[in-house]
């Protein structure tokens, strides 16, 4: 696996470790290895159809974790139909769980509640953390945790805060805070965004607009946006089903916002106001080599890029 898969992201909290700690892994781990690394990886470790079997449980949850692709949710639903109706195929019928039925359930609870990022557990587990901080020695645990709740209850709150306003230049000039969870800056982790015409933008600077600067008023500001932009990208994947029982289903990854790269297509300067970013693109350069071969050869130079779309910035 490339380099950039593993190193850490502004918007990314946690660093995806090694399959071999698999064991390990916290749950906002195997939500970034199902986001932005699965299809990549999977694809040179499954047959063609388990392949494509998969690609219907990913991009069903890819569809149900973003409000952006409401119009997809009642797609997305046939699409999880087949994957559970199918599953025992691929994984034995000892694997069919409660679990995997319960897949079948997830539209009429985003449907009701929104999003899956929304109505996820993923927000406690870095609560833990603040939980483990509360103890102070192994002696009567929960009385500490629930005195240290109720000391931070009392603290006095400010009435007077401050709300920062977006979007705004950094402070060494290095890049763009386009919000609170949404940063660009001049290096390939971070510098990848998707225009409101779906074109793929290398970010190379920022710099305020001449018809802002001369304002006053903080919230009127505009940022121009230097960078690079690809005059063509490609499908990264296409999936379709046909059945008995439902309708035949057929969709682009084009649809969801993931594209594939070549490194020599051609790039044209641009400058962008702000308003035109869709939102933060993942880069993971594709493996020169399939990953099933024993070594892998990381000195060979990747060809093709793929994109996938940050989904908490759509």
């Amino acid at each position: 696996m490339d380099s950039p898969t593993t190193r850490k992201r502004v918007e990314i909290n946690r660093r995806l470790r090694h399959v071999k700690f698999i064991r390990y892994w916290k749950a906002t781990e195997f939500r970034t290895f199902l986001h932005y690394v699965s299809i990549i990886v999977f694809k040179d470790f499954m047959w063609e159809e388990a392949f494509n079997h998969f690609l219907l449980y990913f991009s069903a949850i890819t569809i149900f974790s973003s409000t952006k692709h409401h119009h997809l949710w009642a797609l997305a639903k046939k699409m999880l139909y087949k994957f559970v109706k199918d599953f025992a195929n691929f994984y034995g019928r000892s694997n069919l769980t409660s679990n995997v039925h319960n897949l079948i359930h997830i539209y009429d609870d985003v449907d009701r509640f929104g999003p899956l990022d929304k109505i996820s557990a993923y927000v406690f587990e870095n609560h833990l953390q603040f939980i483990k901080r509360c103890i102070r020695s192994g002696n009567r645990c929960l009385e500490q945790v629930i005195t240290r709740g109720r000391e931070f209850e009392n603290i006095k709150r400010a009435y007077h805060i401050i709300t920062p306003t977006y979007p705004k230049l950094l402070a060494n000039g290095s890049g763009l805070q386009v919000r609170d969870d949404f940063c660009l800056t001049a290096n390939f982790k971070n510098q990848w965004f998707l225009s409101h015409e779906n074109c793929i933008v290398q970010f190379l600077e920022a710099k305020e607009s001449a018809s802002s600067s001369s304002s006053s008023s903080s919230s009127s500001s505009s940022f121009t946006i230097v960078g690079l932009q690809y005059k063509c990208c490609e499908e990264m994947y296409k999936v379709s089903i046909e059945g008995d029982t439902i309708s035949p289903v057929e969709l682009s990854s084009t649809a969801l916002y993931i594209y594939k790269v070549r490194n020599n297509t051609p790039r044209r300067r641009v400058e962008l106001p702000h308003q035109t970013i869709k939102c933060k693109l993942v880069a993971i350069r594709l493996p020169s080599q399939s990953l099933a071969r024993r070594p892998v050869q990381p000195t060979i130079p990747s060809t093709t890029t793929v994109f996938f779309p940050l989904l908490h910035t759509l």
